[in-house]
């Protein structure tokens, strides 16, 4: 059983986007990528870049609350050990003060265990467009409530209903560590065929009668973030 760490980042101001996806996979990742010290404690290491079609949602952010994420990070290590470890490296010092050369100081990140899977088609491998969803449970649960009514309520929604797992050719519920001062409880990766197979997905009626209701059950609205990315760049693993 090992561990997973999220990171949402944005573009830094003046930044493009083209920019950014260059100079975080040319010349950031490469820096854990090409660097033994740190390569030694990771599993595996992507890059979820933001679908063009995605940022047309930032127009419709109220005003003050800066744009959209650009991509995710995702790294996966046998151990909050090995992770610690990988922060402990002289060379991690440089690399993380890297980061401001291209994006926002602010981040999202959670670190969670390795996911529970609650969708698993063979097309997954298929995938053209990936969700990723970062969350906060709603103040009133307690953390265990939260965490198994995500797991066997919420996941069971998109088993059982059959508008709802058709479109989806995969789920997988990463969920949080519990960390003193963790900022969020998990994140949701849900893979579909296409952009347009996931807006699709979000008319039918199921999406209105069972799951909006719940969403508001369990999570709180205010810290929940997502992006829609393409097939992931894969920088530690295998593709």
């Amino acid at each position: 059983m090992g561990i997973k760490l999220f990171a949402f980042s944005r573009r830094s101001e003046g930044v493009t986007i083209e920019e950014f996806r260059q100079y975080w996979e040319g010349v950031h990742a490469r820096q854990v990528a090409d660097e033994p010290t740190l390569r030694r404690h990771v599993r595996r290491y992507e890059l979820n870049h933001r679908l063009l079609e995605d940022y047309e949602r930032d127009r419709l952010r109220p005003k003050g609350s800066g744009a959209g994420w650009d991509g995710v990070a995702v790294m996966w290590f046998d151990s909050i050990a090995d992770f610690e470890a990988m922060q402990a490296e002289p060379a991690f010092g440089a690399h993380a003060e890297d980061g401001a050369k291209f994006r926002d100081a602010a981040q999202l990140v959670v670190l969670t265990h390795d996911p529970n899977v609650i969708v698993d088609k063979p097309a997954r491998v298929d995938a053209g467009a990936k969700m990723l969803c970062i969350l906060r449970h709603e103040k009133t649960l307690d953390l265990a409530t939260f965490h198994e009514h995500w797991l066997n309520h919420h996941g069971g929604l998109f088993q059982t209903i059959p508008e709802l797992n058709e479109p989806l050719l995969a789920y997988d519920q990463n969920h949080g560590i519990e960390i003193p001062g963790a900022r969020f409880d998990g994140v949701t990766e849900q893979w579909f065929e296409s952009f347009d197979s996931f807006v699709e997905s979000l008319m039918v009626e199921a999406v209105e009668r069972e799951i909006e209701p719940d969403l508001v059950y369990f999570l709180d609205p205010s810290a929940t973030e997502y992006i829609m990315a393409g097939p992931p760049t894969v920088v530690i693993g295998e593709a």
